[in-house]
């Protein structure tokens, strides 16, 4: 099953990104979590827009609740730094509650290394990462 969630998402993130695009526009992250509650997307996948003025993200998490990339909050924190930020609305818990999670991804470009922290509402502890990113052609 994971190899299919892996393999679903590399096959996706071919093809939301669009001809157009630069090897340096498309970054994927292969994050290690350091929490076990599966908050932690395995691979993360960002495309920056609009010369990096804005950010589209796609992972695991996002695929199950919208089947497709969604708009991302991108900050330059400074010369090759970035916070990007997105949060996935109406996630199934168990039964029939659903919640809403936070993710920050702080992303290097220089050292092509990432920390993500993931936050569900509703709980007090937060979930975290680090991962190795490569560009994609």
């Amino acid at each position: 099953m994971k190899q299919l969630k892996n393999l679903g998402l590399v096959l996706a993130a071919g093809l939301f990104v669009g001809g157009q695009a630069h090897a340096a526009d498309r970054i994927m992250c292969a994050m290690t979590a350091h929490s076990s509650d599966n908050l932690v997307p395995p691979k993360v996948l960002f495309e920056f827009r609009d010369n990096r003025g804005s950010a589209m993200a796609y992972d695991s998490t996002i695929h199950h609740v919208y089947g497709k990339p969604i708009a991302a909050v991108l900050e330059e924190t400074g010369a090759s730094r970035y916070t990007i930020s997105w949060t996935v609305k109406n996630l199934p818990l168990q039964g029939n509650t659903t919640t809403s999670a936070q993710y920050l991804v702080r992303l290097n470009t220089k050292t092509m290394k990432a920390t993500l922290t993931a936050y569900l509402n509703g709980y007090f502890n937060e979930s975290r990462g680090t991962g190795k990113c490569q560009p994609l052609s």
